[in-house]
């Protein structure tokens, strides 16, 4: 397996021309595409990529270029905010049998390597969960403008403080062919592990893309309802475009938005929300990009996070505009 894997990524390194441009990204996720507000509701991240890198010698294990091939590698910052809500965001009491209120507002460092056979990501995030998120006045001033549901639970938030992660991302191509036009077809393998206070999982899932230039942008989307699409991890392309759809199971062993302490219930057995431990994600999006700017589009559905979900399926739409320079 390892010696195909090499052999893979020499065959095709001669298409791996070194991208100088640095990237910055706004992205949205909001379940009101839906006409809902509830679980995952909302997301907003603004991130910046280097352009190509001098690897630092204690990361060079991390780079795709151990294994004998040329890659490209990056640093990249994003500052994110999530917010989850209980189905009836109205009711100023704690629900019982839904999820709790939580914000996560979080730092996220990335060293990124790239290659039109595969594509990495290396995480660690660190971030704040409960009032210094600011998801309670976030969430009220964004509905107070656009006349939406008064959120009336806040207090009941989860409150852990901080909280962390490391991870890391691998995207691997099973195969590429040529299509019509100037088309491509590929079909890869996305997998992920992350540990820590905030989550802690692993999962794996298959995704199918058909447009221009995939050697060139692997890595740029992803199975997941939380900023699915990542301009960052393109690579070696001046201009493309590709529509992909994905699925993924995952097996997750904590999760501090539904498992953490919410000090101002007295008894929190009487509002439990149980991890359910086996989820899975699907995704639907397209991206496009000239040399100067993009944009990408997303649906993205979900099974509950929790056994006591009141619904079966959640999904969310994603928004994310992107420029190079």
């Amino acid at each position: 397996m390892k010696s195909r894997f090499l052999l893979a990524l020499i065959i095709a390194s001669s298409g791996a021309v070194a991208s100088e441009r640095s990237t910055v990204t706004f992205s949205l996720d909001n379940d009101g595409i839906f006409g809902v507000d509830e679980d995952y509701t909302n997301g907003l991240f603004l991130s910046y990529t280097s352009g190509a890198i001098n690897t630092p010698w204690i990361l060079t294990p991390l780079s795709l270029s151990a294994w004998g091939a040329t890659s490209l590698d990056k640093f990249e910052f994003t500052l994110g905010h999530k917010m989850w809500t209980p189905s009836d965001i109205e009711d100023a009491q704690p629900i019982a049998n839904d999820r709790p209120y939580a914000g996560y507002f979080h730092g996220e460092f990335n060293f990124i390597s790239l290659h039109p056979q595969q594509a990495q990501r290396f995480n660690l995030t660190i971030g704040t969960v409960g009032e210094n998120s600011f998801a309670s006045q976030a969430q009220k001033l964004v509905h107070s403008i656009t006349g939406s549901d008064d959120p009336n639970g806040w207090e009941y938030q989860v409150d852990e403080g901080m909280v962390g992660s490391v991870g890391y991302l691998s995207h691997f191509n099973l195969g590429r062919h040529n299509s019509f036009g100037n088309t491509e077809l590929e079909f890869s393998n996305i997998s992920e592990g992350n540990i820590g206070g905030f989550r802690s999982d692993l999962s794996t899932g298959l995704m199918l893309r058909w447009g221009t230039d995939l050697g060139g942008n692997m890595g740029a989307a992803n199975i997941s309802t939380e900023n699915p699409v990542k301009p960052g991890m393109i690579g070696a392309s001046n201009s493309a475009w590709f529509v992909f759809t994905g699925i993924e199971g995952r097996y997750r062993f904590n999760d501090i938005t539904i498992e953490g302490d919410r000090p101002n219930i007295e008894n929190q057995e009487q509002y439990p929300a149980t991890l359910e431990n086996w989820q899975s994600s699907a995704v639907f999006g397209a991206v496009w990009y000239n040399q100067y700017l993009g944009a990408s589009l997303t649906f993205t559905a979900k099974t509950p996070d929790y056994k006591e979900s009141p619904s079966s399926v959640y999904g969310t739409g994603g928004l994310t505009l992107f420029t190079f320079f």
